[in-house]
């Protein structure tokens, strides 16, 4: 039974404690709202701020990649190439595509090919020039995932996180 205060009415109880930790778990809840909405504008829980892409450099140009991103939500995978005066190739993994779909390919791949395990899209040659390519992608299931993707004969390891 809760304690009763002498400079309280008679018949009304004491609820201090109790009130105390009642403030003490909306103080908490409040810094936990603040965090999430933090990690948003920073990009941990999906698309867009600083914490939802990577760079990958290699030696034929890099790969702008999303690390987090949302489930059945478009995103993008920006290859940017060096000049070269043979044609480009952008390699990815058969995993890859279990977990992205390609919607579209700007500017449109030369050639697609299947070669030492791994899918190639080949892109025209330019010596003078550098190029971006940016492949649109639509996610397939939520969770954690592994892909192989690189450039030409330089390929990495990568994952993405797909939230629900």
């Amino acid at each position: 039974m809760p304690k009763t205060s002498s400079s309280l009415p008679e018949g009304i109880e004491d609820h201090t404690r109790f009130q105390q930790r009642f403030w003490f778990a909306q103080r908490w809840a409040w810094i936990g709202f603040a965090a999430i909405l933090v990690a948003a504008l920073f990009g941990a829980l999906g698309r867009g701020g600083p914490l939802s892409q990577r760079e990958s450099k290699l030696a034929g140009g890099s790969l702008e990649l999303p690390i987090i991103t949302r489930w059945n939500a478009p995103d993008e995978l920006r290859v940017f190439f060096l000049p070269s005066s043979s044609d480009r190739r952008l390699v990815v993994d058969p995993d890859f595509l279990t977990i992205f779909s390609i919607e579209s390919i700007a500017p449109p791949e030369k050639a697609t090919d299947y070669e030492n395990g791994r899918i190639g899209y080949a892109f025209p040659a330019d010596a003078t020039a550098a190029s971006q390519v940016i492949l649109r992608l639509q996610t397939q299931k939520p969770g954690l995932y592994s892909f192989r993707i690189g450039i030409g004969q330089n390929v990495v390891e990568r994952s993405v996180i797909i939230l629900p």
